[in-house]
């Protein structure tokens, strides 16, 4: 089956219509020769290129006016640099527009890290596999410059930890997107780097599969081309997979609020819990729904949380009562030792049965 489809598309790209299929999209921010170099090898590979010039400035147009000369490229522009994010949406929202019978679309960058070679790897990979987003892994040995190296290997921990996502390439720019999943990240509000970490962000509760390829690892001139702040790109990244820890901040702060006012009048733990879930629970359905997991929950969704939170309600006053009673503990403290005990519990299954989007 597969060679059948390698088969089909090495027939397309020989009548020049494999742009219709899987056209490869470049976000490029005052790019060199190499960028040039590489347009012109994938325009030979009659491969569709969209290339977005992220407000370089004047002093680049030549590269971009040469660029624009090869069969089957075409240059996007911003008129100034608004980040990678932007770039990419642009990109994405142009071919989705353009190619009619377009099943994906292949990213790369400009900056020379990415072989043509690899690049028609994964369009293949992507034909192959449709409904997978495909990423071009890279090793990461000896020559790695020390900042990639530290970057993916945290990363992985906390996608593993709070995404449910396990990935050898967190970083990794050469992706293969579906068409359905590039329609989804144009919803994504971040416009610099931590918008390919929103676009990884949405495997979980999208329901979306990864497919990994190996591909050359290049870094030329130790990476030094590269727009990635490694401190202050990774702080933006790094909160985003943080919301949800945020949100459910937020809602523990109600929560406690609510739950002293009444214990102070009813004198009852449990109706204390309750009646604190219930006030808090409108908005921590909207923080979840919208700002943590992007989901397009509805009023059955809605109602499947509510009776979660008064089960988890429940149980949390129960187990608060029984420590209290046998720990001698008071009635904050217990409260605040079960509430940390069941949150990383909340996350997972909210995360993946409650917000997923997989029936979706």
């Amino acid at each position: 089956m597969r060679s059948g489809i390698k088969q089909m598309l090495s027939e397309a790209r020989d009548k020049s219509t494999f742009d219709a299929f899987i056209p490869v999209l470049i976000p490029a921010y005052k790019p060199d020769q190499r960028l040039v170099e590489l347009v012109a090898e994938l325009s030979d590979k009659k491969m569709a290129v969209i290339v977005v010039d992220d407000g370089s400035g004047h002093d680049y147009g030549p590269i971009f006016s040469r660029i624009q000369q090869f069969p089957g490229v075409t240059v996007l522009q911003n008129a100034v640099n608004i980040g990678k994010g932007a770039a990419l949406k642009l990109g994405l929202n142009f071919a989705l527009i353009r190619f009619r019978d377009l099943r994906g679309i292949v990213t790369a960058d400009a900056d020379g890290q990415h072989r043509p070679k690899d690049i028609v790897g994964v369009a293949d990979q992507l034909a192959a596999t449709p409904h997978n987003l495909v990423l071009g892994v890279r090793t990461f040995g000896a020559g790695t410059p020390m900042r990639s190296l530290i970057g993916n290997s945290i990363s992985q921990v906390v996608y593993r930890l709070l995404l449910g996502v396990r990935l050898s390439d967190t970083q990794t720019g050469l992706r293969g997107i579906p068409k359905a999943f590039a329609e989804k990240c144009l919803a994504i509000r971040s416009n610099r780097h931590e918008f390919e970490t929103e676009q990884l962000a949405l495997i979980g509760p999208k329901g979306n599969k990864v497919a990994e390829i190996p591909i050359e690892t290049v870094y030329e001139d130790n990476n030094a081309s590269s727009h990635f702040d490694p401190f202050f790109d990774s702080f933006r990244i790094y909160f985003i997979v943080l919301r949800y820890a945020f949100s459910s901040i937020v809602t523990s702060l109600v929560d406690f609020v609510v739950f002293g006012l009444v214990l102070s009048v009813s004198g009852s733990i449990i109706t204390s819990n309750l009646a604190a879930r219930a006030v808090a629970l409108g908005l921590q359905f909207q923080l979840l729904r919208s700002f943590v997991f992007q989901s397009k929950a509805g009023l059955l969704r809605l109602v499947l949380f509510v009776g979660y939170v008064m089960i988890m309600g429940l149980i949390s006053g129960v187990l608060q009562q029984a420590l209290t009673s046998y720990v001698a503990t008071g009635a904050f403290p217990a409260k605040l030792m079960i509430e940390t005990l069941i949150f990383i519990f909340n996350f997972l299954f909210l995360r993946d049965l409650l917000f997923s989007e997989v029936d979706r």
